[in-house]
C-alpha cells in the first residue's frame, strides 16, 4: 500500500516524493515516560488487509488523536479499521489496543494529495484515555502566526531505521525547525535540471535533514518542541524519496495554520 502511494505521487509530480508514512533514520531508542502523548497507528483497508499502514499520532484530549490525512486514506480503497496504541514505547498491535471504526476518523476535506496540502486527520476514540504519567495531551500553538524557525524540536516513531525494517521501540531525534525559504531553495537546488517543481506552502514546516529524517512508518506522528512544554507544532507529512538516502528537509504539516479546524471538528465528530 505504501509503495502504492509513492508509485501515484511519481506519477503525479514527476519524481519520488514520497507521502506514504515517513522513518527515524539516527534516532535514539526512547524511554518510557519520554512522549507520553505519541500514538502509534495500524489503518488497515479493505482491498489489503494484510497490509496496515503504520503511522503515528498524537494525543489531542481523553477522546482525540491528530495523525495525518493520508494515514486515514488510500485512494483505491476503503478504510476498514483503526488500531491505536497509547502509553506504550512498542510498536502497535498489542493486545490493549484501540479499535475505531472509520465513521470516527475524518480527514481534512481539503487533503490534496499531489501537493500534499491539509495533510491531517482527526480519530475520535470509543473510550476515554485515562491519563497518567504514560498518556499525556500535547498543548496546541496558541499564536497562528509563530513560525518557529530555529527552534530546536524532536520527533518520534516506529518506522523503518537505518537497518531498512521497522522498529519494534519507539525512536526520536532531535533537530531544527527551518524556515520555508530555505526549504523551498533545498528543494528546487534538489529537483534543479529534472524539469520538476516543488512548492513550500504556508501550511508546511520543514525540517533541517542534516542529522537525521523521519521516514516510511513515522508519518502522521507529532513534531514537538524540545523545551519541555509538549507545544506541538507540525504533524509529520512527507519526504523527498522513498529510501529517505536524500537529505532534502522533511515536510510537516503546520498546526497553528489549523488549530480552529481541529477544534471545530473535535466538536462536531
Amino acid at each position: 500500500m505504501i509503495l502504492q502511494l509513492v508509485l501515484l505521487l511519481q506519477v503525479a509530480l514527476g519524481f519520488s516524493q514520497e507521502i506514504g508514512s515517513l522513518r527515524i533514520m539516527n534516532g535514539t531508542k526512547a524511554k518510557l515516560t519520554q512522549f507520553p502523548y505519541q500514538v502509534g497507528l495500524l489503518s488497515f483497508f479493505q482491498d489489503h488487509m494484510d497490509e496496515p499502514n503504520l503511522c503515528g499520532g498524537a494525543i489531542l484530549n481523553e477522546f482525540f488523536i491528530l495523525t495525518a490525512a493520508h494515514c486515514l486514506q488510500d485512494p483505491k480503497s476503503k478504510l476498514s479499521k483503526v488500531i491505536v496504541q497509547v502509553g506504550s514505547l512498542y510498536a502497535p498491535g498489542d493486545e490493549k489496543a484501540i479499535t475505531v471504526e472509520p465513521i470516527n476518523t475524518r480527514v481534512h476535506k481539503n487533503f490534496n494529495r499531489k501537493t500534499v496540502e491539509n495533510d491531517l486527520g482527526l480519530i475520535k476514540l470509543p473510550r476515554m484515555i485515562k491519563f497518567n504519567w504514560l498518556r499525556q495531551p500535547v498543548k496546541l500553538p496558541k499564536n497562528p502566526l509563530r513560525k518557529f524557525t530555529g527552534r530546536q524540536a524532536v520527533v518520534a516513531g516506529w518506522g523503518l531505521t537505518t537497518k531498512k525494517e521497522p522498529s519494534s521501540v519507539l525512536q526520536y531525534l532531535n533537530v531544527t525547525i527551518i524556515s520555508n525559504s530555505e526549504c523551498q531553495r533545498q528543494w528546487t537546488k534538489q529537483l534543479n535540471g529534472t524539469g520538476k517543481r516543488k512548492d513550500i506552502y504556508s501550511s508546511f514546516m520543514c525540517i533541517d535533514s542534516k542529522e537525521g529524517l523521519p521516514c516510511q512508518g513515522d508519518s502522521g506522528g507529532p513534531l514537538v518542541l524540545a523545551d519541555g512544554s509538549r507545544t506541538l507544532v507540525g504533524v509529520v507529512s512527507h519526504g523527498y524519496d522513498w529510501a529517505c538516502k536524500i537529505k532534502v528537509p522533511d515536510v510537516s504539516t503546520r498546526v497553528s495554520q489549523f488549530v480552529k479546524w481541529i477544534e471545530i471538528n473535535m466538536l462536531s465528530m
